[in-house]
């Protein structure tokens, strides 16, 4: 029976046939594994993992240090900026964009006081202003009509 078994594993690459000599000068069939076998693993590499986007409306500049882990902690954030007034706004705003440029991030602007920001890795591209562009915005043409 282990002999049947020790050949399926010889078959399937599990282990390699040796032969030894006992004390008594009988041969002995002996099985060791392999020692060439690739371990591969099996785990997701960091960069293979699905992008985060975090919305933060910062209420005081203390929020500022979370919205920088985040972006250490390679979480896309957008922030809205609409709430807190000009002076707050424009602390915040340098704060988290001296943040993202120590990242060697990205920061969009999305509307007014509204802005995405992103740390190393992430592209960051604009859609065309041109709406020529953009297939869906196209204009019918017609014909003239004609006129009586």
């Amino acid at each position: 029976m282990s002999n049947m078994l020790n050949t399926a594993l010889d078959l399937m690459g599990f282990l390699t046939s040796e032969e030894e000599e006992d004390d008594s000068g009988a041969n002995i069939d002996t099985m060791s594994r392999k020692s060439h076998d690739k371990i591969i693993s099996l785990q997701p590499k960091a960069c293979q993992l699905e992008p985060t986007i975090v919305h933060i409306t910062p209420r005081a500049f203390d929020d500022v240090m979370g919205i920088t882990k985040r972006l250490q902690n390679k979480t896309i954030v957008t922030i809205n900026l609409e709430w807190v007034d000009m002076a707050l706004r424009n602390r915040i705003f340098d704060f988290v964009s001296g943040s993202v440029y120590a990242l060697n991030g990205g920061v969009m602007k999305l509307a007014d006081n509204v802005y995405l920001l992103a740390g190393h890795g992430v592209t960051l591209k604009e859609r065309p202003s041109d709406s020529s562009e953009v297939p869906w915005s196209k204009e019918l043409k017609y014909p003239p009509r004609a006129t009586m």
